[in-house]
């Protein structure tokens, strides 16, 4: 177990003899994340906060709300304070990502099946999730509202505009358009969000069924928030088509009287926040920290925000603005390169 801290390390030995490990790919925070491959044949995964922690830990907190809602995440084998990590039930290697690319050969899902499922799972952590929370000791927890959005937008501007495009000052419109954006979107009905339900954190397990990773940052946030995490991905492109029928399916599944043109205005709202934030993020990663497999991603979120927002209603005067204010384009985008 050499690439493990020491401390952890001795953890894990006393725990697992004769095991030996594997680093994984991280995520966007600065956790490790190791696989184990016991001697019985088995795997688990250690993650890896870096130091020693006392209480619970958010994702020892959500795991169990989401597992009180029935809700797919990686079962918590143990917890190690002192070594500051904990185990997980391995999902496999397999993202949603993964699977769409594999989507339809030989008796693979399909990519409307695939889709469909992660679908009925947003709707589910919108319902049952939410309900979960609200009984839980997280019922007053954080939220995604007006003033976490504003500091996204600000986020944004400093990483993306900033220091990736290389562009520090912009029109005081933008930022009062940015604003405007942050509190609309907070107006929505809240429910439980998994605040990065994307095709990188859905996993497909071996039969097929899907389970979520990447769940710290949940809470309170606007009804279509994860929906357009999902169908706004990053990584990922679908038609207007598929979107569309998507959206049906969802508000389908949601308690209470389907009102699908509503929910369309809060999506197109909320996408718009979300893929302006998603690009301050990769801005962050790729100037900062210097993590170029987020580079990918930039042109088409840009591009589907100078194609998006300009066609809705809801969205069209801040396209205008943006647009107007140089922010969606990559033009300086050489002077950090």
């Amino acid at each position: 177990m050499g690439v493990l801290r020491p401390v952890l390390a001795t953890s894990l030995a006393t725990l697992y003899p004769g095991a030996r490990d594997e680093a994984l790919a991280g995520d966007a925070s600065t956790r490790r994340f190791h696989r184990l491959f016991l001697p019985s044949g088995g795997t688990c995964i250690v993650m890896d906060y870096g130091a020693a922690f006392e209480g619970e830990t958010d994702d020892i907190r959500l795991t169990r709300v989401f597992e009180q809602a029935s809700l797919p995440v990686a079962r918590v084998l143990h917890i190690l304070p002192d070594a500051g990590a904990l185990v997980l039930e391995d999902l496999g290697d397999e993202t949603l990502e993964v699977a769409l690319a594999r989507a339809g050969s030989r008796s693979r899902p399909t990519r409307q099946a695939l889709y469909r499922s992660a679908v009925r799972m947003a709707a589910e952590i919108a319902s049952r999730g939410t309900a979960e929370l609200l009984r839980s000791d997280r019922a007053g927890g954080p939220a995604l509202d007006g003033e976490r959005f504003r500091f996204e937008m600000r986020f944004f501007l400093e990483h993306y505009v900033g220091g990736y495009l290389g562009r520090p000052e912009v029109a005081m419109e933008v930022r009062d358009a940015l604003d405007a954006l942050a509190l609309a979107a907070a107006s929505h009905p809240r429910v439980l969000c998994h605040r990065d339900y994307h095709s990188r954190n859905i996993m497909v397990r071996a039969d097929g069924a899907l389970a979520m990773v990447d769940i710290q940052d949940a809470r309170w946030g606007p009804d279509t928030y994860d929906l357009a995490s999902l169908l706004r991905d990053a990584y990922v492109d679908l038609g207007d088509p598929e979107i569309s029928e998507l959206l049906n399916l969802f508000c389908g599944l949601l308690p209470g009287p389907p009102d699908v043109a509503g929910l369309l205005r809060r999506f197109e709202v909320t996408s718009a926040q979300r893929m302006l934030k998603a690009l301050g993020t990769f801005g962050y990663q790729v100037h900062v920290l210097g993590r170029d497999r987020y580079r990918s991603a930039i042109p088409r979120t840009v591009e589907r925000l100078a194609r998006l927002l300009p066609a809705s209603a809801a969205t069209a005067s801040l396209g205008e603005i943006l647009l107007r204010g140089g922010v969606l384009h990559e033009g300086g985008r050489q002077a950090v390169e």
